[in-house]
């Protein structure tokens, strides 16, 4: 059992699965319609709305749970240099994301196709680049030493860090 101090760059379970499933939705809703609308050509009016309903909606969460890393794991693990590099992307795919997913609702019709396409292409990428960010995380953790591991509390830089 993990435990967590107040300031570990470690989501605490109960976030941490949340996370993954607004993720998990919102990246099988925008795939799923996708490969019905653009791929297959299907046309079902009815399954594509509510589709992309389910997917506004596990957005705007997933926003929500983004912001919500910010105070804490974000800003941690920048203070700490850890997993920065596809930290970074995978926050910078998820503005992008948040943009142009506003752009498509708010946004002229003359930038729509660019606009839903770019969309399309930084949501697959996500789909690669945030469990990516997720397994160097934990790969990481994984590699520090027993000791390290089996201490109770550990070091002050440990309890921060997250590293246990």
């Amino acid at each position: 059992m993990t435990t967590h101090h107040m300031f570990s760059i470690r989501l605490p379970k109960a976030q941490r699965w949340a996370t993954y499933l607004a993720l998990i939705v919102v990246a099988a809703s925008g795939l799923i319609w996708s490969l019905l609308h653009d791929v297959l050509q299907w046309g079902w009016m009815l399954a594509e709305r509510r589709l992309l309903t389910v997917h506004g909606v596990a957005a705007a969460i997933a926003l929500v749970i983004v912001g919500g890393l910010l105070p804490l794991h974000i800003r941690l693990a920048w203070r700490v240099k850890r997993n920065l590099a596809s930290g970074l992307v995978a926050l910078s795919l998820m503005a992008l994301l948040g943009a142009t997913g506003m752009l498509l609702y708010y946004g002229g019709e003359e930038w729509r196709d660019w606009v839903r396409w770019g969309h399309i292409g930084v949501g697959t990428v996500a789909c690669l680049a945030i469990p990516a960010h997720i397994w160097l995380g934990r790969r990481r953790v994984a590699r520090l030493p027993a000791s390290v591991a089996a201490t109770p509390l550990g070091s002050k830089a440990e309890r921060v860090t997250g590293l246990r």
